[in-house]
């Protein structure tokens, strides 16, 4: 089973469901978490059970979302079972109490995902000094320009911080037709790779295939995003 983290205060949704697609795709078994504090996923994926509880795991475009939970042993006591039957597992996090809940800094790989925005940069860098625990975690940029300055920012900040930035870095070139696309998406109740830009697709071919870390190797990736 491969747990990773997503942490950090912009809106990550979109991106883990097109991960989790991909991977689904190809016949891997995917629970993504969401365990932020707005907990937007509940708006894409309903509770679509019999009972009106705030906890709930439902299926959506072949994966399955749990929303509302705060460790593993809710989800553990929702699913019936001693074990969590998944070989994914992401983790959507972005305050201490669930990145502690979730034991996210025991996690092999840890996504610090975030634009330039200066509330989303400051909020995390906040939650992090709070959380106060060491990490290396690989950086994800969503920015329709990349500088040298807005990045030495990013590094002077999280220095203030227990958490290291690792070698790997995924950039997202953040389009208006990438927007456009997942929009339409949402609205379609879908995720269709080919409404997206080549370059976000590379984007996101690369970052699924660093989150499957040799389960999955890239070829397959590239051959199944073709089709979605």
């Amino acid at each position: 089973m491969e747990q990773v983290g997503f942490i950090g205060s912009y809106d990550k949704k979109d991106l883990l469901l097109s991960i989790g697609k991909v991977l689904v795709s190809l016949n891997h078994r995917v629970l993504i978490i969401d365990a932020t504090l707005l907990q937007r996923l509940k708006y894409i994926v309903p509770n679509v059970s019999n009972n009106n509880s705030p906890t709930y795991i439902s299926e959506y475009q072949g994966m399955d979302v749990a929303v509302g939970f705060m460790n593993y042993a809710g989800i553990a006591q929702y699913l019936n079972s001693t074990q969590i039957p998944y070989e994914f597992i992401f983790v959507d996090s972005d305050n201490p109490q669930t990145m502690n809940s979730f034991m996210i800094p025991r996690f092999k790989k840890i996504y610090f995902v975030t634009s330039y925005d200066q509330y989303e940069i400051s909020r995390t860098i906040e939650s992090l000094k709070i959380l106060n625990q060491p990490m290396e975690v690989s950086k994800v940029v969503f920015s329709a320009s990349n500088t040298q300055q807005q990045a030495d920012y990013l590094q002077h900040l999280i220095e203030t911080t227990p958490v290291r930035f690792g070698k790997q870095v995924v950039a997202f070139a953040d389009t208006v037709e990438d927007r456009k696309a997942t929009l339409e998406n949402q609205l379609m109740k879908e995720i269709k790779m080919k409404r997206y830009t080549n370059t976000y697709r590379d984007s996101l071919e690369y970052i699924t295939a660093l989150v499957s870390d040799g389960i999955v190797n890239q070829g397959e990736i590239k051959r199944i995003m073709k089709k979605i």
